[in-house]
Order: C-alpha cells, then structure tokens, then sequence
C-alpha cells in the first residue's frame, strides 16, 4: 500500500551526491530555502556514503538508493526508471525534480507520470557531450521528444544547456526557464586574510597560484591544464598549480604530474570545504572543459576577483566581469600559456608590470558585487526556487506554473 503522498517534499533525482556542480547547485539552494515549508528529499543512482549525505539528514532531507549495473546505458536506465515508477507509487510526491547533463534519462520522466507525479522538472545542467557519433545524435534526439512529452517544466542552467537539452517547440514556446547557478556571492568575496592563511597552510610566498577546482574527469581536462602549467614554468619558476577536488581520473593526473617533474609544485589538495580560500589566495583560475553547462565554479572564481582563462566550449553566458577570457583547446598548451603570461603582466591601462602573485589584489572584493548585480547571488535564487515549489504545492494542476 502507497504511503502518504510526502507533504511539501521535493524529491531530486541525481546520479550521486558527491562534492560536484550539480549536487553543489541543489545545496545551496537547500541551505537557504525554509525549509518548515519545503523540504527535500534524495534518490540517487547507487547505494554507498555520499558526500552531503550527513547534511542532508541533518537539515531533515531523506536519501533513498536505487542501482542497477550494465555497460549497456540504456538498459540501465530502463530498469531503472522501473524502479523509479515503483518507489513514486509506494512513495507518492507532487514534485520530482530531475538534474541531468544529457537527455539519456528522459524515461524517469516518463516514470514519474506513470506514478501520478503532477510536477515533473528536467533540469539541464550541460551545454553539451563528449562524442559526435551519429548514432548517438539520434537517440539524444528521440529522447528529447520524450522530454517534450513527459516534462512539466523545462529547466536550464544557461540558454545553451537548454537549447542543448529541449526540441526547438520548447524554446519557441518559451517554456523553458532559466535557473541561474547562484552562489553566496559574500562567502566567496576576496578576502586578504584567507588568501594568507592558504599560503601559509601550503607553504607559499610570493609565488604566482594557478588553482582550478572540478570533478577528476575527461570533460574537465586536468591533463591539458598540466601541459598549460608546463609551459607556464618554463618562463615563470615561481609558479604552483592547485587541484581541488576528486574523481575517476584524480590517480591519472596525480602520475602525469610525477612524470613532468612538477614535483611540490602541483598540489593535489583533494576535496575541501574552504574553496573561497583557495580563489582568494590563487591568482588565476583555469578551466579548459570539454563542455559545461553554466559553470558554478567559474562563477565563484569571478567573484573572487580571478582572471579566468576558460575553453571556448563554454558558454560566453558565463562572463559575468570583465575577467574572463576563452580560448580554444586547439590552440594548444604554449599559446595558453603565453596568453596568460601577456594577461599577468598587462595592467588594465596596457602598460607592463610586473606580476608578483600578490600586485593584482587590488580591487578584486568589488567583484562580488558585480556577481550579485548580475542576480547570481544564491540568496535570490533560492527565494525564486522556493516560491516555484511552493506553488506547485498549491496546484493539482501541473502544466500551470
């Protein structure tokens, strides 16, 4: 027998709820939401210890696991949108919000109309995939249709995640809606005295920091990023380059480094909860993915004030200061390196100075009030997504926003 439908509870479906954007986006919102009038709840994609897990429980969410194996993607994800129908009919909710990068798990929509679920949010968190084969196009395709059909609501991060992830019909009709990866604009402002403390903490001075944080994967390039820092250190010693983060990949990059020779110039420092420190003690982020949707990283890292170098497979969307820049992969290592260096050693009137690692701090807190002015404060977008629940909580309804 079905249980009570969960009264005012958002169920998020995601892969997993490791230390990674999608699951970072979906937190913030959580911790600023109030949550005696919205509460959520977790069904991910495997059963083990989860990074937010003991937060989650702690602020009254509930997590619930469903895994299927297979090297077959699609099988997987049909048993597992059987499963997904199953728990939604024992586990009745008015709102299921699912966080995807490709349009692959449009059966859990259909899952969730199959259980009676009134609203039904694809979230688009990518602008794109890896891998062009033509086969591959036409299934994203067919199941774009299945969004269409299945979908309440139509979510994006950035209108190229939407245009990526929903039919044409969609966007003409101006279904979609926009959900900006907001951040605590104030958490991330440049700060002097974090930037000691993680010098101090890692022992460096006066040495340029070149720090970039993301999931160890092939979409987020952290090989290419060590061939760029190779480059940088033929012409520039005083350099170290900061990793944040884990992953698949995290063993790989770990033994390129070795391999180069960068030695204690490469700092792997894992997954921390003190990011904003990092982007106030570095000075330059680096991010040269593959694809993204609307980075929140990047986001974080122009709040701190950082020049940003970034590839140009992400979104112009994401250039909320006038300290972002985008170049091509295909340009390769040396040319980034040497764009970078023209970048540290021109002053804003274009005149040379000498970059130290600490000459270009001036200035950088004003950058968290741009971010804010640009309506990326986390505090805005959660009061937005509270208000969007809360009356799909009021509505029978679903097609109504």
């Amino acid at each position: 027998m079905a249980e009570e439908t969960q009264k005012n509870r958002v169920l998020h479906i995601t892969e997993e709820l490791s230390a990674a954007g999608i699951e970072s986006f979906i937190m913030n919102i959580y911790r600023r939401i109030d949550r005696t009038k919205v509460q959520f709840d977790f069904l991910v994609m495997r059963d083990t210890k989860e990074y937010y897990e003991e937060e989650i429980l702690s602020m009254g969410g509930r997590k619930f696991c469903i895994e299927q194996s297979g090297n077959n993607l699609i099988s997987k994800i049909q048993k597992e949108s059987r499963q997904i129908e199953a728990f939604l009919k024992e586990h009745p909710y008015k709102v299921v919000h699912i966080h995807c990068t490709t349009p692959m798990r449009a059966p859990y929509l259909q899952a969730a109309a199959n259980a009676g679920v009134p609203v039904r949010i694809y979230h688009s968190h990518s602008a794109y995939v890896s891998g062009k084969n033509p086969a591959k196009l036409a299934i994203y395709k067919y199941y774009k249709s299945v969004i269409s059909k299945y979908a309440t609501h139509f979510f994006a991060c950035s209108h190229a995640a939407s245009e990526w992830m929903f039919q044409k019909s969609v966007i003409e009709k101006n279904r979609d809606r926009i959900i900006h990866n907001g951040i605590d604009t104030g958490k991330f402002r440049f700060e002097s005295k974090l930037r000691d403390a993680i010098r101090k903490e890692f022992n460096i001075t006066d040495e340029t920091i070149y720090v970039h944080a993301g999931r160890f994967c092939e979409q987020k390039n952290q090989l290419f990023i060590l061939s760029v820092f190779q480059e940088i250190r033929k012409t520039n010693q005083k350099s170290k380059l900061i990793f944040l983060g884990n992953g698949p990949m995290f063993s790989e990059v770990k033994s390129e480094a070795e391999k180069c020779g960068l030695g204690s110039d490469v700092i792997l420092a894992g997954v921390r909860n003190d990011i904003n420190a990092f982007l106030s003690a570095a000075d330059v982020y680096l991010m040269p993915s593959l694809y993204e949707g609307l980075p929140v990283a990047a986001v974080e890292a122009q709040c701190a004030g950082l020049p940003c170098f970034l590839s140009e497979n992400i979104t112009k969307e994401v250039a909320l200061t006038d300290r972002v820049f985008f170049h091509s992969l295909s340009d390769g290592a040396k040319n980034w390196a040497d764009t970078i260096a023209t970048a540290l050693h021109t002053s804003e009137n274009g005149s040379d100075t000498e970059n130290t690692g600490f000459a270009s701090t001036d200035g950088r807190e004003t950058y968290a009030d741009i971010v804010k002015s640009r309506n990326y404060d986390v505090a805005d977008v959660s009061r937005s997504m509270e208000e969007f629940y809360l009356g799909c909580f009021g509505k029978e309804n679903s097609g109504d926003e």
